[in-house]
């Protein structure tokens, strides 16, 4: 029989970089087409996404507050 190794974590050289594009994100119409795109970009990823996506959502939403002129 085969001996089971125990899973190493990844080496710095194969954790893979990644660009989101919060101009892309902040063009989208809603919190759930964000979460899908950024769901999507983080398919790789091993750590859970849940609180990431959670807080750049969060993020994004104080960047359209200063980024859109303010009704008074």
């Amino acid at each position: 029989l085969p001996q089971l190794r125990p899973l190493s974590p990844p080496q710095e050289e194969e954790i893979p970089e990644l660009e989101i594009d919060v101009d892309e994100l902040l063009d989208m119409e809603s919190d759930d087409t964000r979460a899908a795109r950024v769901k999507e970009l983080l398919v790789d990823c091993y750590k859970p996404t849940e609180a990431f996506i959670s807080g750049l959502l969060d993020k994004i939403r104080g960047m359209q507050k200063l980024s859109t002129p303010q009704k008074k």
